[in-house]
């Protein structure tokens, strides 16, 4: 069985057989497996959690390196201090002020009606640590640019990346949150006392 699924044909692509080759490796030695699938469309957004470690990124950027495809993620502003800040930027990353949240979700809202292909990841609980309120930007990203919103999980007891399905919107923020969060309480972070409820 292979450790990561064929993408589909319309996602955004990126890297090449070095790049995939050394994800393959990393997952396979880590013990990480890929399942599920992605819709095939040319432009995803992409909702991941639980994230309760810096292992989440490096465990996704391996498995999307690993299918060949290319992401952007929102990253805080204070991540990307040098050097660091020129491989986050390199792999995807899109430094964003936390402090002054107004204006993001219209900005990647716009970003993602501009591209032809990508794949934009944002996690709802916006840090690593235990919060009791997930943000809900990615709504109104998803409302602006009429797109789908994507699942996608770590699940470290069993060391799977599960890849959809897509949530179910209704528009209706309270309720939408309350399912996405029901569904992604099945799966347990590395850190699960920072896990949100």
């Amino acid at each position: 069985m292979p450790i990561v699924p064929e993408p589909p044909p319309r996602v955004a692509r990126g890297g090449n057989a070095l790049s995939r080759w050394f994800g393959l490796s990393m997952l396979r030695l880590l013990g990480w497996r890929v399942i599920g699938s992605l819709p095939d469309r040319e432009k995803l957004l992409v909702i991941a959690a639980p994230h309760t470690s810096n292992w989440d990124w490096v465990i996704a950027l391996l498995s999307l390196w690993a299918m060949g495809l290319r992401m952007n993620y929102l990253i805080k502003e204070t991540a990307c201090w040098w050097p660091a800040g020129v491989f986050i930027r390199a792999t995807g990353g899109m430094p964003v002020n936390r402090a002054e949240p107004a204006g993001i979700a219209d900005s990647v809202a716009q970003r993602l009606l501009a591209a032809d292909r990508i794949i934009m990841v944002i996690t709802p609980e916006g840090t690593r640590s235990r919060v009791d309120k997930w943000k809900t930007g990615f709504l109104r990203i998803a409302q602006i640019a009429q797109m789908p919103v994507v699942q996608v999980s770590w699940d470290y007891p069993t060391r799977t990346v599960q890849l959809g399905p897509e949530a179910k919107l209704t528009g209706d923020t309270e309720v939408d949150i309350a399912a996405i969060r029901a569904h992604f309480r099945q799966f347990s972070g590395r850190n699960p006392e920072n896990q949100s409820p």
